[in-house]
């Protein structure tokens, strides 16, 4: 066993005990002990990307093959705590709100990235399964941290139980794929069927795709989406937030991952894929339709998005990993700004200012909130505009590359219908981000509308991400070469 192939997982741990204990001993001792524990996880989260850019000299495999660390779970690895550290300065705001659970929150988010980093790495279905519900049992305590809210309750039961649900599909298909084979280390699977392509019994084959399954459910993919609107409306925002961007990032290409790492030959699975595919950009682009919470709006588009990434992992082939980590990579930074602007929305009477409770929730993330936007803010209205209009993959914007990326490498497979649905769905889906726009530049403000809080910070990052959007172009030879390095 070598410890220094999980440094970074265990600096970041030891960082998120750290900040419970000195809650524990301290925060009853000072009254803004909170702006400690947010240094410190700033400070830990330095630490572990330090660790993960300089783990490339680690073994690749280690802890008798159950971990691997490759180029590619380095690269996922460095983006998942850079999410993470973008969402801790997000958080600022609502820990000052939520002083008494700073500790909770911020140590929870660190331990589900932990798991998140383990599965990554993970080179064996026991490992996989034993990170995915570190990261699971974070996230589910995550959507019921605000008290004060109902719906915060009912998401995290929710969550809940359909993750349970999830875990058991995940536990049947190991079990068939162990019974039948005898192993559950990846490399020993791709090495008993990776030349054997008439051979593979069903039951592994059963079992794999149960595994996928499972997987679709962690992404929110449909038809194994329902809990995702509730959680994110009911979750507290900034919850929402790293749900969106760490969470799904992750998820996303550890499934990208599992396709890549175990080579058994996928007979029929990508027609699974097409139509998992195809039904999920589907519910995104038309669930989102009549959605007024922009918090669930967002959740029916981020359904829409693992739609194009399923898409393009349908192929197998290098092409499809480079244009699933591409989308992915781009998408994760279209839903830090986007969630990030929501994370700055709080209501203008003082009294409840700050406060997630239900009542509150309908008013300030209604879309009609929005009106007037670019008059009261208009540098706000001007980047969340960019954002709207780079995740409708207009171009010049980001996301328009991105889901051209994801088109051409399946027209390259020979996808020619699913493609041109997607493209269809994908201009519905323009609609409702197109709506946000002309809330905030051709409608009237009303009286009792929302406040902007004036936090530099976040502004900063929200703008940089819009504008980066707008001359993404510029790089993008440069970060697929990279994205090309690395998975490589």
């Amino acid at each position: 066993m070598n410890l220094v192939a999980i440094l970074p997982e265990l600096s970041l741990f030891f960082g998120a005990i750290i900040i419970l204990m000195s809650d524990v001993f301290l925060g009853k001792k000072f009254k803004e002990f909170f702006y400690a524990s947010h240094l410190l996880a700033l400070i830990f989260c330095s630490i572990c990307l330090t660790l993960v850019v300089s783990s490339f000299g680690a073994p690749e495999v280690s802890f008798y093959k159950m971990f691997v660390n490759n180029s590619y779970t380095v690269f996922v690895k460095a983006i998942a705590i850079t999410l993470l550290t973008m969402v801790i300065f997000f958080a600022l705001n609502f820990l000052y709100y939520n002083q008494k659970i700073s500790a909770e929150f911020l140590a929870l988010m660190m331990i589900s990235t932990v798991g998140a980093m383990f599965l990554v790495s993970a080179n064996d279905f026991l490992t996989f399964y034993l990170a995915l519900e570190l990261q699971g049992l974070s996230l589910y305590l995550l959507a019921a941290l605000n008290k004060k809210s109902a719906r915060s309750s009912e998401a995290g039961m929710k969550y809940f139980i359909l993750g349970s649900v999830a875990s058991g599909i995940l536990l049947f298909g190991i079990s068939l794929i162990y019974g039948f084979s005898g192993t559950t280390n990846f490399s020993s699977l791709s090495e008993l069927y990776s030349n054997t392509q008439n051979h593979t019994p069903i039951a592994v084959m059963l079992g794999f795709i149960l595994v996928i399954i499972a997987m679709f459910f962690k992404i929110s993919a449909a038809p194994f989406h329902m809990w995702a609107p509730d959680v994110y409306e009911g979750s507290p925002t900034i919850v929402t937030t790293f749900f969106a961007t760490v969470a799904k990032f992750v998820s996303t290409l550890v499934l990208v991952h599992l396709f890549y790492i175990i080579a058994v030959p996928w007979i029929g699975v990508n027609k699974i894929l097409i139509c998992v595919a195809l039904v999920s950009i589907l519910v995104g682009s038309f669930g989102a339709i009549w959605q007024k919470n922009l918090k669930r709006l967002l959740a029916y588009s981020s359904i829409g998005h693992v739609g194009f990434v399923i898409l393009a992992l349908a192929a197998f082939n290098r092409e499809a990993i480079s244009a699933c980590v591409f989308y992915m990579l781009i998408y994760a930074v279209l839903s830090l700004g986007s969630f990030g602007f929501l994370n700055l929305i709080r209501s203008n009477d003082e009294k409840k200012s700050g406060q997630e409770d239900d009542v509150e929730n309908e008013k300030i993330f209604n879309i009609s909130s929005l009106s007037g936007l670019s008059k009261t803010n208009p540098i706000m209205a001007l980047s969340l505009a960019a954002l709207m209009f780079s995740t409708a993959g207009i171009p010049p914007f980001a996301g328009f590359f991105s889901k051209f990326y994801v088109i051409m490498t399946a027209l390259r497979s020979g996808f020619m219908i699913p493609a041109i649905a997607a493209i269809l769905f994908s201009v519905v889906s323009a609609y409702y981000y197109l709506r946000i726009v002309k809330v905030m530049y051709f409608d009237e403000a009303k009286e009792n509308n929302i406040v902007i809080d004036n936090i530099l910070n976040v502004k900063i990052i929200i703008f940089l991400t819009a504008i980066l959007n707008l001359f993404f172009i510029a790089f993008i030879d440069q970060i697929l070469l990279l994205i090309n390095n690395f998975i490589s």
